[in-house]
């Protein structure tokens, strides 16, 4: 009985310490600056005009789900009619060979973008974008394995490209020392939360994704039958499934995302990250339609060098359309802003950055209501 006590409470400490650490981790996650926004590569067959205006396009379309984080922008209706007019929005271009293949590099003008996001009401999506930490595994037959950032996999390529075309930064685990001491293949597909949170905490994600492939045990019955046995579109099946778990609620079930098949792994799971980096826009992007004044502080003010600085990060941020000072007492700075977007959706995006951490008192809930406290750590 005695012994049973003892488990239990070292048990309970180890879940405290574990709740502790993901919590750190959350605090400590850092946002990526993703830069080329408005560049896209296209492969191209020739350097002919055809072709290089074909490519215009593809490419204006790449940038334009890029900036706005959101497949679906390509539907609204005035993006609809201002994509025939792709000239317009091109900066310049160049050609590479990469991987035995032509591509076109295309820079767009972002004043011109941007304008054509605000006529239209669409979301932007900043530079400052959150990293997420991808644990995938792949099971072949009978053999699972972690597909890290130093494997031949082609699955790599695929996530590359995915990253490169929504500008949602991933990470792949290195599966060094360090990782294969903290977590194995069977903990990833079988999803163990603590696990995979203790795994990710080097790495500072701000979320996590688990992505499971297989050809074998998560596939229906019907898919499994013998090749004489099936009626139509079952050899060669794959599935993929995944779960999303943010680590700033890192107590909680993960999301769990859909179940798909089909016979191309690498569409898949281009598909499946496309949809993830959807979702993760939803919580960032800013909405263009909403415009309203937020007002906060900046406590520890102490020279006109740091105001200058605060007052350049925020106009800055792509939620933030005008700062304004409004007041100014000691060295506590009080400043409106203009919004583009929810106050939530600034908020979020602060997170993000280490710069301008907002003040909360853990003996005071009431710290939480009114005017948010900031405090300011030099860039």
């Amino acid at each position: 009985m005695k012994q049973f006590f003892v488990d239990l409470t070292m048990r309970s400490f180890l879940v405290f310490i574990l709740v502790i650490l993901s919590l750190t981790a959350f605090k400590n996650a850092r946002a990526v600056e993703v830069k080329d926004l408005y560049l896209a590569r296209v492969v191209v067959a020739s350097q002919s005009i055809t072709d290089r205006n074909a490519a215009f396009k593809d490419a204006l379309d790449i940038v334009l789900v890029k900036v706005s984080g959101q497949k679906g922008i390509l539907q609204n209706p005035i993006i609809k009619q201002q994509r025939a007019r792709y000239k317009s929005f091109v900066n310049n271009f160049r050609y590479e060979r990469k991987n035995q293949q032509n591509l076109l590099v295309v820079s767009f003008d972002e004043a011109k973008i941007n304008q054509l996001f605000v006529g239209a009401n669409l979301p932007i999506w900043g530079s400052l974008r959150p990293q997420i930490v991808i644990w995938m595994v792949e099971e072949r037959q009978l053999t699972r394995e972690i597909v890290s950032a130093n494997s031949q996999s082609p699955l790599n390529s695929v996530i590359k490209t995915v990253e490169d075309n929504r500008g949602l930064p991933f990470i792949m685990p290195m599966m060094d020392l360090t990782d294969n001491n903290q977590i194995s293949t069977s903990e990833v597909w079988g999803r163990f939360i603590q696990p995979i949170i203790r795994a990710s905490l080097r790495y500072q994600p701000e979320a996590i994704v688990v992505i499971r492939m297989s050809d074998n045990s998560l596939l229906l019955d019907q898919h499994l039958m013998p090749k004489e046995a099936c009626l139509t579109n079952c050899e060669n099946v794959v599935a993929l499934d995944w779960s999303f778990l943010s680590m700033a609620n890192a107590d909680v079930i993960p999301h769990l995302g859909e179940r798909v098949y089909g016979k191309d792994k690498h569409a898949l799971l281009a598909s499946t990250l496309s949809k993830i980096s959807d979702m993760v826009a939803n919580r960032y992007a800013v909405t263009t339609d909403t415009k309203q004044d937020f007002i906060i502080d900046v406590a520890n003010v102490d020279s006109l060098f740091q105001y200058v600085e605060i007052t350049n990060f925020l106009s800055q941020l792509s939620s933030v359309k005008a700062v304004k000072l409004v007041k100014a007492n000691g060295n506590t700075r009080r400043f409106s802003l203009s919004l583009l977007g929810s106050e939530q959706a600034f908020l979020s995006a602060l997170k993000l950055n280490k710069s301008l951490k907002r003040y909360v008192d853990p003996l005071d809930p009431a710290s939480m209501q009114g005017t948010p406290l900031f405090h300011w750590e030099s860039l």
